[in-house]
């Protein structure tokens, strides 16, 4: 997985758009080709924030599905 933070003067338009709350996630158009779910987990540890995402494929032999 990759992470960027800093998306100033980025092309996006190779990804969809995912949002909860205050979280923007953009994510490959071949990942949510491929799947079923996305699920966005926001939560606090003490202070510090938490994000989890986590994909169901749309079937056992998807591409990248383990």
């Amino acid at each position: 997985m990759s992470v960027d933070t800093y998306l100033k003067g980025k092309n996006l338009r190779s990804y969809s758009a995912l949002s909860k709350d205050d979280v923007d996630l953009f994510v490959s158009s071949r990942l949510v080709g491929w799947a079923k779910q996305v699920r966005l987990d926001l939560g606090r540890f003490f202070i510090w924030p938490r994000l989890g995402v986590s994909v169901e494929p749309i079937h056992r032999h998807a591409p990248g599905a383990t």
